[in-house]
């Protein structure tokens, strides 16, 4: 897979500012907590309405985290203090 970001995805991602990475977080988070049940558990199949200021936010952040992909290694020695 390239780490480049794909044609169709590159224009869409840099109609708006990037979001920082407590923000991708955040974003992610947001998903998720709209699939799961009340009682904590993961649903088995959910159904999104996702906006396109969303769908930008994803776009950014898969983008993002493909340039950060070939660095993973040394990121997280970085962060563990290694």
């Amino acid at each position: 897979m390239s780490n480049q970001p794909r044609p169709d995805t590159a224009s869409t991602a840099m109609r708006q500012p990037l979001l920082s990475m407590r923000q991708q977080a955040e974003l992610i988070d947001g998903l998720v907590g709209r699939c799961v049940m009340s009682g904590g558990s993961a649903a088995a199949e959910t159904i999104l309405i996702i906006d396109g200021h969303t769908v930008e936010n994803l776009v950014h952040l898969a983008n993002r985290l493909r340039r950060f992909s070939p660095y993973e290694y040394q990121i997280e020695q970085m962060v563990a203090g290694r």
